[in-house]
């Protein structure tokens, strides 16, 4: 693959050549303060597994394979006639993929701080971001697609899709298909001893954890650029996403109150086919966004402290930015091959013919035990919830052996696959949180002392969760979130600087760090899940500058307990004031359990790799 090789060095190359003409902005004009800075980077994820994104259609794991399929109608339709089974075997036509590369971008950032008085200032950041695309492709006239959709051709790097036509999501983005241009931060200060306003698109950080997110629950994340595996010590920085905001905080003595009113933004997913996408592409996102993208999130924190313990309440009303999925109506036209006049009948139901679907029972129930959804009763609410599926013979089934002879039937009589199509939607919900922290005070140079403490929890009543079998009745569950964090500078040598080390725990009542429910796990191609209680991750971090500060290490772990490990070692190198060069590799094993599909490092383990990014700061 050297073409992509030679891609990659003619991003670092142009990076080199355009950071030798920027200069950074310092001083003062018509009695104002300024200071302009910023940094070119090229970033780029080079693959150390063979593994494909097995949710893309080039890395789909039925590419190729020969399937037996054995379909027959539910007996129930034809009671007096023993239904036969048709056997035969389907090999999908998807074009298998080859990359050598996960990631490749480069990204320019500029901000502007203006300050015009003692009480009044500014802050502007503006962004560009162009991907490469040093990647295998995905072709729709290569498996003969016509999937209805913006998003469901080629690939699309950053622009959102209305289904219709491409667009944004964020207010203050511009878009197309492998470049984004947005401004992520561009608001006004105005401070007047205790009380601090700030209003524009900001983003409203609250909680101490890493990886983990208790508190920090006013943003939504955007994950299009590199998912959540840039480095881990950065507490999604780069994800969390901006909304125009008006936050004011105000302090008396020891405690302050921090309060926000923002415009709702949705979280943002990966598009299908790009290196990063977590939605299995055989489905059609249909997103209700615009229904809801003038709605306000509010909320307040109280943080201070009662002598050596630190406190802080929290309350927020938001629309939860995730969003939940269910089975919406294709309204695609088109019919199955071997019953001819069906599109009608089938555009009144979730499914569309198209070679990009699902070829086989087997395919059908690998891919739901990986979404985290009953295969089963997936099937039941497809026919349930839309009732012109029964006049082309589908009928509920009560076990597997029904659902896999009924599955095969049909896609036997599409004549290639049927695409699933789901429609997300968002619900709002009250979330109240409280926490303390302590400081130790142990031996001087112990690792009891200067230890700090942190605990945070949040109780969420009602919580919208998607339902297992996609139905439109979502899962309602009251959810608590909690996290212990132990932190500490801890010096072993006069030589070197101290070590800062990490340690958390995080439990969750009703859902897992991605936010899928808990009775979703536990499935695989021949069971549907059994469900399993609570979630926890742990989480050891450390961080090594060395003498000079011209070298740091980083080292991070997350650990599921029911059998997924993240390890990410990391290296950070300045040998200047203006050239930054940061290595790092994530290494990923989701198969140390019982059932890979019991722990979410299984959903990325095949994006295990080596990353690096060169920066010239100014």
């Amino acid at each position: 693959m050297s073409y992509k090789k030679n891609a990659i060095l003619a991003l670092l190359s142009s990076t080199t050549v355009l950071s030798g003409s920027v200069q950074a902005l310092d001083g003062s004009l018509l009695g104002m303060d300024y200071n302009i800075s910023g940094f070119i980077r090229a970033e780029m994820a080079v693959k150390t597994v063979d593994d494909e994104n097995p949710y893309n259609q080039r890395g789909n794991l039925f590419n190729g394979v020969a399937v037996e399929r054995r379909g027959a109608l539910p007996q129930t339709n034809l009671p007096l006639l023993p239904q036969p089974t048709v056997n035969d075997t389907a090999v999908r036509n998807g074009v298998p993929a080859d990359n050598d590369f996960n990631f490749t971008q480069v990204r320019l950032e500029n901000t502007i701080q203006l300050r015009f008085n003692s009480n009044w200032s500014s802050t502007i950041k503006l962004r560009g971001i162009f991907d490469a695309a040093a990647y295998e492709e995905f072709d729709p006239d290569d498996v003969n697609s016509e999937a209805v959709g913006y998003l469901y051709g080629e690939p699309n790097y950053f622009e959102y899709d209305d289904f219709k036509k491409g667009g944004v999501q964020n207010r203050l983005e511009w878009a197309g298909e492998d470049y984004m241009i947005d401004i992520p931060t561009a608001y006004i200060d105005y401070q007047d001893g205790p009380l601090l306003i700030r209003a524009g698109n900001q983003q409203i950080a609250w909680g101490q954890a890493l990886f983990f997110r208790v508190m920090d629950v006013a943003n939504g994340l955007d994950l299009r650029r590199h998912l959540i595996l840039d480095f881990a010590s950065e507490e999604y920085a780069d994800e969390r996403i901006s909304s125009p905001a008006i936050r004011a905080s105000y302090q008396i003595g020891v405690w302050e109150l921090d309060t926000f009113v923002q415009m709702f933004q949705p979280t943002i997913y990966p598009n299908p086919n790009t290196p990063y996408n977590v939605i299995a592409s055989q489905f059609t996102v249909r997103d209700t966004y615009d229904s809801v993208d003038e709605e306000l999130n509010s909320g307040f924190r109280l943080k201070g402290s009662i002598g050596d313990i630190g406190l802080q309440f929290m309350y927020t009303n938001r629309i939860n930015p995730d969003g939940v999925f269910r089975w919406t109506k294709s309204n695609v036209n088109r019919d199955a091959e071997a019953v001819p006049g069906s599109g009608s009948t089938l555009a009144e139901t979730p499914l569309e013919v198209d070679t990009t679907g699902v070829w086989s029972a087997d395919e059908w129930f690998t891919y739901a035990a990986m979404a985290r959804l009953d295969g089963i009763e997936g099937l039941n609410t497809l026919i349930r919830e839309f009732p012109e599926s029964q006049t082309l013979l589908a009928e509920e089934v009560d076990s597997m052996e029904e659902a896999r002879r009924e599955l095969d039937f049909f896609f036997q009589a599409s004549g290639s696959g049927f695409r699933g199509h789901i429609a997300r939607e968002y619900f709002r919900e009250d979330i109240f949180g409280t926490g303390f922290s302590y400081v130790f005070q142990g031996e001087p140079g112990s690792w009891t002392d200067q230890l700090i403490l942190n605990f945070e929890v949040t109780y969420t009543p009602d919580r919208v969760f998607t339902n297992t079998n996609l139905s439109r009745e979502y899962i309602v569950e009251d959810e608590i979130i909690s996290a212990l964090v132990l932190e500490k500078y801890q010096r072993f040598s006069r030589s070197f600087p101290a070590t800062y080390f990490v340690f958390q725990w995080m439990h969750r009542t009703e859902s897992d760090l991605f936010g899928r429910h808990l009775s979703g796990m536990g499935g695989d191609i021949n069971n549907t899940p059994d469900g399993v209680d609570g979630w926890d991750g742990l989480v050891l971090a450390l961080q090594q500058p060395f003498p000079g500060l011209v070298w740091r290490a980083d080292f991070s772990m997350l650990y599921d307990t029911r059998g997924g490990l993240l390890v990410q070692p990391a290296l950070k190198w300045k040998p200047s004031g203006d050239w930054n060069i940061e290595m790092f590799y994530t290494y990923l094993d989701g198969s140390l359990g019982d059932n890979p599909n019991e722990n979410i490092i299984e959903t990325i383990e095949w994006a295990e790799e080596f990353g690096m990014r060169v920066a010239y700061q100014f």
